[in-house]
């Protein structure tokens, strides 16, 4: 009965982190990420928006390992300027009576994008296969590195991504000069083996584990 409950308790836990589809708002609010995150990363808003005659939009997430940082990036072919989003661990020095979630809220910055800088983007992402055919069935666990984006380019939307360790996660060119441009650039988490998390692993073999993994597949994200 006890497990069954802890399982219970998982699906609901997924299934509010992934189940209303999310189609604006602050996803940098732990309240509002916990409802609306697989469909953010999805990209589910640019999808119903995506036409010829509308902007270009691009939101790159980088996960690296999930609960302990995650990086989002945006930006239009109007605004042209780059939307970055920082989520850590949280730090409960943080916490504050008038704002109990505090420690898990998303610091942000907007950094003006020059021609030169916005052309550099397009071509890095375009190398690395942003706007060609989806990865279909690349895996992307929680515990892990990888990178997920979403695009509408020219009325035509594509989901795809890159995990590490791969060679196309090392030859991806959009890292590098995303990286440039993020003033938080210093406390970048590198991609690098993840060690064996005893509690994660205990966790996982008892059926309380909150993991899970995000698939490409040919139209989008995999439900």
């Amino acid at each position: 009965m006890k497990r069954l409950l802890r399982l219970s308790t998982l699906f609901v836990g997924l299934t509010l982190l992934g189940g209303c589809a999310y189609t604006g708002g602050d996803i940098g609010d732990p309240i509002h990420r916990k409802f609306h995150w697989f469909s953010f990363v999805a990209g589910d808003d640019i999808a119903a928006s995506c036409s010829p005659d509308l902007p270009d939009r691009v939101r790159l997430v980088y996960n690296a390992v999930w609960g302990e940082q995650i990086r989002i990036y945006e930006w239009d072919s109007v605004r042209r300027s780059l939307r970055v989003r920082v989520i850590g661990s949280g730090d409960v020095r943080d916490i504050r009576l008038t704002d109990p979630v505090a420690a898990w809220r998303a610091s942000e910055v907007t950094v003006p994008l020059d021609a030169a800088a916005y052309d550099g983007l397009t071509a890095a992402l375009a190398a690395s296969g942003a706007f060609g055919p989806p990865a279909v069935g690349v895996e992307m666990p929680s515990r892990s590195y990888y990178w997920a984006a979403a695009t509408c380019r020219q009325g035509r939307f594509t989901f795809t991504g890159w995990v590490y360790p791969s060679a196309v996660f090392d030859a991806a060119r959009f890292p590098s000069a995303l990286f440039a441009l993020d003033p938080g650039r210093d406390g970048v988490r590198q991609a690098r083996v993840v060690p064996l998390d005893v509690m994660a692993e205990y966790n996982r073999q008892r059926g309380a584990s909150t993991d899970f993994t995000l698939k490409v597949g040919a139209g989008g994200m995999v439900r």
